[in-house]
């Protein structure tokens, strides 16, 4: 059975519950609501993590949607040494870097979100057309970052992951975070000007 693993709220901090993996052991004996809670609590920070990294909605979708089947799959079998997300996020970047290895695959394509409730207030055309520009810029400057530093912009900015969570997942020191997103963002800022994209048309 499919799940909705995407939301277009947007993320504003980490979401993790210390009641993650009892939920998840719910989960395992067959209770639908308890998997529904695991996914709207971080699907769409994993979802927002994903499309950042690769640059497609649909592949993100797909991504997250495999993370989830993994995790309903084998939970019976994963340590529990650590926050469940972290479980989550590693599997979505190891995807993230299989999918990025492919050729080259077609523009990101527009995914509404299936749980209505999650969704933002519908904006007006306007506000959708610039949204929609901003959001295509932004996308194709990303795409010109190597990828490790386009993974740091998305979990700090797109699933709004601390330093330390980052670093745990990247496997280095939270300075070398620190350093990556400094040039990350130095990199993607020289991208957007050289476009045209500056501040004031932000």
């Amino acid at each position: 059975m499919q799940r909705n693993t995407t939301s277009s709220a947007r993320p504003d901090g980490p979401v993790d519950s210390a009641d993650d993996w009892d939920t998840l052991s719910d989960a395992l004996r067959g209770e639908e609501r308890a998997a529904a809670k695991l996914v709207r609590r971080h699907g769409g920070r994993l979802y927002a993590c994903a499309y950042r990294v690769v640059g497609d909605a649909g592949a993100a979708e797909e991504i997250v949607q495999d993370a989830f089947d993994q995790l309903f799959r084998r939970g019976a079998e994963l340590r529990r040494e650590s926050a469940l997300s972290t479980w989550l996020y590693v599997v979505v970047l190891n995807r993230c870097r299989d999918t990025l290895r492919r050729p080259p695959f077609a523009n990101a394509r527009s995914v509404q979100p299936l749980d209505n409730h999650m969704a933002d207030h519908s904006p007006t055309p306007h506000e959708r057309a610039e949204r929609l520009d901003r959001d295509e810029r932004l996308r194709r400057a990303l795409g010109t970052l190597p990828s490790d530093l386009r993974e740091v912009i998305a979990l700090r900015y797109a699933s709004g992951l601390s330093y330390q969570e980052i670093a745990t997942l990247q496997g280095c020191a939270a300075g070398t975070v620190a350093s990556r997103l400094h040039r990350a963002l130095e990199r993607l800022g020289a991208t957007l000007e050289a476009r045209g994209f500056t501040r004031e048309n932000a």
